[in-house]
């Protein structure tokens, strides 16, 4: 009989809260972990496409999505297996607060674990996973009351291993002493301790970092200062020493996006480059495993799709910001709006839908959508569970799919192609045709394969 696999040695970097340090502190263990010639395979708990580029340049490997509501809860742990099978260590990237989660839950959610842990939570995916928790605590204003706040956090879930303790914005020596005095009755070893300035910040936008690809070797030059700065302010060896110590959880066999591939049913072409840099590779996996042959474009330079397509795909980016670029390219829009007019299959969510759309302010797009995008100062985010109520390219009316919405636009009107259920409430949302899937709403595609082989079905 064969051995079920198991999961290896693994960690997740977590957080008090957001705005502790995660992304820096993750992205930099990744960067030394690489340079002393450990394989790292990187991951990220919640929905998040700019995060993961950061992972990807330090660890020289495409991570992947830990998200229960986008994923499912049972493929959790054969998602991570399957990255990181062949890897020394999995780094996984917290979201939010450890115990910060949605009141979101799919209708096929199947694994109980303690119910104090919230739905889309770090803590949620450390238990599922059995992984270990690094917790970043930000000691900006505080020094004594840090140790009753870990007492919380380690106390507040017996599902949750808490092995270790990094200290981000610390003061001075004297600041680290009373921080260890008062924890030092805590099992929980401090691993790391950096102080104030010694990191310069990064470079931020209105949706969190700059994308890698806008500034791809900058930034990766950037890496090596950052590893260079925090290596000396943690304890390696005291970290990869709890990694090692993550139990071997066994690991159910199940396929995943890409691991199948069958004969080429259709050509898709995917939207890239600078404006459209938010896709999960997850996505392009199942469209392969559901027989697609894919090519990518970039909206902003290519005057012309790829020859002999059947189908397009237009995922997330920041659009708006390249809208005047966007707009020149005229070829290419006259090109696109012709195509789906003529009745080719267009898959677009977010970025993809501002390009089909009329303009983008006073920018002009394709024109394939009626509708016109406006920049508002207002962040709309959150999980969805979306309803079609138009049959589309994608699914059928009334078949439940999951996502989530990330943006600062709006698109007037806001179409009507789907009810959306938030946790703010429900609403109309998208343009959808038999031809045409369009919203605001990102799909991760890691268990609804059947989205995959929907879209390539209707483009042979």
């Amino acid at each position: 009989m064969d051995t079920p696999p198991t999961l290896g040695p693994r960690i997740i970097v977590a957080g008090t809260s957001s705005g502790v340090g995660k992304t820096t502190i993750a992205t930099a263990l990744m960067t030394i972990m690489r340079s002393d010639d450990l394989s790292v395979a990187p991951a990220k708990v919640g929905p998040d496409f700019i995060d993961p580029s950061y992972h990807e340049l330090a660890a020289g490997v495409r991570g992947r999505t830990l998200d229960t509501f986008l994923c499912k809860d049972s493929s959790i742990r054969s998602t991570l297996y399957q990255l990181s099978k062949d890897s020394d260590i999995a780094v996984i990237e917290g979201v939010m607060g450890l115990f910060d989660g949605t009141l979101m839950k799919r209708e096929d959610a199947s694994i109980e674990i303690d119910p104090k842990i919230p739905s889309g939570s770090t803590a949620e995916i450390a238990a599922l996973t059995e992984s270990p928790v690094l917790l970043v605590m930000d000691a900006t204003a505080v020094s004594s009351s840090l140790a009753a706040t870990l007492e919380g956090f380690i106390n507040f879930s017996g599902s949750v291993n808490i092995a270790g303790v990094i200290i981000n914005n610390l003061g001075s020596q004297s600041h680290l002493d009373l921080i260890k005095s008062a924890m030092k009755h805590i099992m929980v070893e401090i691993v790391g301790a950096i102080p104030r300035g010694a990191v310069e910040a990064w470079r931020s936008r209105h949706l969190g970092l700059i994308p890698t690809i806008e500034r791809q070797e900058e930034i990766f030059n950037s890496l090596t200062s950052l590893s260079s700065a925090i290596k000396p302010h943690i304890e390696l060896q005291k970290i990869l020493q709890i990694a090692r110590s993550a139990p071997l959880t066994t690991v159910s066999s199940s396929p995943t996006p890409g691991a199948l591939r069958v004969t080429t049913r259709a050509n898709i072409a995917i939207a890239a480059g600078k404006a459209f840099s938010f896709l999960y590779p997850e996505n392009v996996g199942a469209l392969e495993q559901a027989g697609a042959k894919v090519s990518y474009f970039d909206p902003i330079s290519d005057p012309e799709l790829p020859p002999g397509i059947d189908g397009l795909y237009l995922g997330g980016g920041f659009p708006e910001i390249y809208a005047e670029k966007l707009s020149k390219n005229v070829s290419l829009l006259h090109q696109t709006k012709s195509l789906i007019q003529d009745g080719l299959p267009v898959w677009a969510e977010c970025g993809g839908l501002m390009w089909l759309s009329s303009s983008v302010g006073a920018n002009k797009m394709v024109g394939a959508i009626p509708a016109e995008i406006e920049m508002t100062d207002k962040l709309t985010l959150g999980y969805i569970k979306a309803t079609p109520v138009e049959s589309s390219c994608l699914c059928d009316p009334g078949q439940l799919i999951y996502g989530h919405e990330f943006h600062y636009s709006k698109s007037i009107p806001d179409g009507s192609g789907m009810r959306f259920q938030s946790r703010n409430g429900e609403k109309l949302s998208g343009f959808l045709a038999p031809n045409i899937f369009a919203s605001y709403l990102h799909l991760h595609l890691g268990s609804q394969q059947h989205l995959a082989d929907n879209f390539v079905a209707s483009c042979r």
